[in-house]
């Protein structure tokens, strides 16, 4: 089976969408969207904690692997918006993948409208890299 991860880094949840639909991908995993459906599940609308909403993500994403496994299906592929493009997360990213794979498996990246960059060694963690600028 093909594994690709369509990880994205933009300033607005619009541009991700925007690219997620004109996609064909399997899974749409945004941190601030399982934000704000464990906020809203919760009695006191509450903030969930970061291990909580990256517990749910885990679950979520193995979930929807294990359907698309059971289907017989060829390939698999998630979007993945980044928050914060930072070694740590992406480091995070890609060994909870290798874990959960028993294959090797594509990151690539998109960066959308950003005219920050991230720090040294970041882009060097994907196997692909493109850059669009919308203006």
């Amino acid at each position: 089976m093909d594994f690709t991860i369509e990880c994205v880094w933009c300033k607005t949840k619009t541009e991700f969408d925007k690219l997620y639909r004109s996609s064909n991908c399997d899974l749409a995993v945004s941190y601030s969207d399982i934000n704000n459906r464990l906020m809203k599940s919760d009695p006191y609308n509450e903030e969930p904690s970061d291990v909580i909403i990256s517990l749910y993500i885990r679950k979520l994403i193995k979930r929807s692997l294990e359907s698309k496994i059971n289907s017989e299906e060829t390939s698999f592929t998630i979007a993945y918006l980044f928050t914060a493009l930072d070694q740590k997360s992406v480091q995070g990213l890609y060994n909870f993948m290798s874990d959960l794979l028993e294959e090797d498996f594509q990151m690539n990246l998109t960066v959308i409208n950003r005219s920050d960059f991230p720090k040294q060694g970041v882009l060097s963690k994907f196997n692909n890299v493109r850059f669009i600028d919308n203006d």
